[in-house]
């Protein structure tokens, strides 16, 4: 009879049992035949050898012992039949076919090995069948490290060019059809920057070529930000001022992270004259256009409260000026509107940041601004109180030295 002849299951032709048995006493027979098994199993040939000396008899055929764990249990069932009938790995799925990979190295079933490899490779996997891989496959060693080729580490400067990629698109100007698909960028972006139980996967601190290309990109969106500016002076806001807005406290955001906030903070303090007309005159009761510009002044203001942004007097001096009556007139349109959806702890963090910028000022200036302060009907807010204080120490302290 030639080999291609032989069918599992026949019990006129076959000499050998095997059968696959549990500790759980599950135990089940497959009647095959010992040259079928012999040329392509390592683990059967050896058993069925001369050699080896604890091969049982079963009736008048030999018998040969599987043992294995009961989750394992179908997939070397499995693996035995497809010695006989090869079938596509497809039929198993995924999980399926990495059991039959692992009963099959267990077997030395050198050709299933093979195909299960190729397919799994190859095949789409889900979280759960990732987990698995994970777990199975690294301790069969080197010679089935292609099947998790799509887990290796990644080379640093292919991280930095989809960074920097993900970035410039996240950042590019808004229209209808990426708005939504920006948000997706932008949040797999703070992911990729996330310190969580690992290392984040991107760190450009010494690296200048990603600093200059995000540069590059955030210079884009300003410029483009000016000219919303300029057009919406004259026309009124509109919706694409305030995505483009969404997408400046964004970036605010990273480049916080990566420290680079310098890059934002002479744009934002150069526009604000601007800004604040445009605010007071267009914005109105736009609560979403009013709150988002205040939060990229807080970001302006805590990166040069914390000294990460280093600007000449003047520059503090104006800015502080320009914005202390916006965000006086913001906070009671805020306490006005009753409006729960703002942070009340950003006019906190806005409070210790503007007291700390005042109090880097020369002391002339410092009185120019407690003076306005307190002719202002706002004079709840911000708190200039610690200012005042500091202020009139230093002048008796300048006072006593010089005279």
């Amino acid at each position: 009879m030639s080999y291609h002849q032989f069918k599992i299951g026949d019990r006129t032709t076959s000499d050998v049992v095997v059968r696959v048995r549990t500790d759980e006493g599950r135990d089940y027979r497959l009647y095959c035949h010992s040259r079928v098994l012999s040329e392509n199993s390592d683990y059967f040939g050896e058993r069925l050898s001369n050699e080896w000396p604890t091969c049982q008899i079963l009736d008048p055929r030999y018998c040969v012992d599987v043992q294995c764990t009961e989750s394992e249990f179908n997939s070397y069932v499995n693996a035995i039949r497809l010695i006989y009938k090869p079938q596509p790995c497809h039929w198993y799925g995924v999980r399926g076919t990495l059991g039959i990979l692992l009963a099959s190295v267990h077997l030395g079933l050198h050709k299933i090995t093979l195909s299960c490899a190729d397919y799994l490779e190859s095949a789409p996997w889900d979280e759960a069948d990732e987990e698995e891989i994970l777990r199975a496959v690294p301790p069969l060693g080197p010679k089935f490290e292609r099947i998790l080729s799509r887990l290796q580490l990644v080379d640093l400067p292919q991280v930095s060019q989809i960074f920097l990629s993900a970035f410039c698109f996240a950042t590019s100007a808004p229209n209808k059809l990426k708005t939504e698909l920006k948000k997706c960028y932008q949040d797999q972006i703070e992911y990729l920057l996330t310190e969580d139980d690992d290392l984040p996967l991107i760190s450009i601190t010494n690296n200048e070529h990603p600093k200059r290309e995000l540069k590059k990109c955030v210079v884009n969106l300003f410029e483009y930000f000016g000219k919303l500016v300029e057009k919406d002076a004259r026309l009124g806001i509109d919706q694409e001022f305030s995505v483009v807005l969404s997408d400046i406290l964004w970036v605010c955001q990273i480049l916080t992270k990566l420290d680079m906030m310098g890059v934002i903070v002479p744009f934002w303090v150069d526009m604000s004259p601007k800004i604040e007309k445009l605010v007071d005159v267009f914005v109105g009761n736009e609560s979403e256009i009013r709150l988002k510009v205040v939060e990229i002044t807080s970001k302006v203001l805590e990166a040069m409260n914390f000294g990460n942004v280093v600007l000449p007097p003047e520059k503090r001096f104006d800015l502080v000026k320009t914005w202390i009556p916006i965000l006086q007139r913001t906070k009671d349109w805020i306490e006005e509107k009753n409006d729960e959806s703002f942070d009340g702890e950003i006019l906190q963090t806005l409070e210790s940041s503007i007291v700390s910028v005042i109090l880097t000022l020369p002391s002339d200036w410092q009185a120019e601004i407690l003076s306005q302060w307190f002719a202002s009907k706002h004079v709840q807010y911000p708190d200039l109180l610690e200012v005042f204080e500091v202020w009139s120490y230093r002048a008796k302290s300048a006072k006593r030295r010089f005279f």
